[in-house]
């Protein structure tokens, strides 16, 4: 299976600037698919980067779907946000397996 790739990295506002003091949007795709993954590193934030946000992120690009919010906590943990969502995404489809065909035997029989 083909993993998401991240496109692009953008420092943005975190959603809640009292818990949070960092934040990047990484634009990730699958072929055609888009979607966008926000990681918050907690206040106060000493590792915040794009580069450690891409780290992060990494861990789920080969997911049927990326989660759409990541928490960095202070101690390094990192925590997936459920809710609110930003977006309604559908899962991309996953190619199913293919039942196993008989071979047909080739030349005289």
């Amino acid at each position: 299976m083909e993993n998401w790739e991240i496109q692009r990295v953008v420092a943005v506002s975190p959603s809640n600037a009292n818990d949070c003091d960092a934040a990047y949007l990484l634009k990730v795709a699958y072929g055609e698919e888009q979607a966008e993954v926000v990681v918050e590193f907690a206040a106060p934030s000493a590792v915040a980067s794009g580069g450690y946000a891409q780290e992060v992120v990494g861990k789920f690009l080969a997911d049927d779907e990326p989660p759409q919010r990541i928490v960095v906590e202070r101690d390094g943990s990192v925590r997936i946000v459920t809710g609110p969502l930003v977006a309604e995404r559908a899962p991309r489809s996953r190619s199913t397996p293919r039942e196993p065909q008989r071979g047909r035997r080739r030349g005289n029989r």
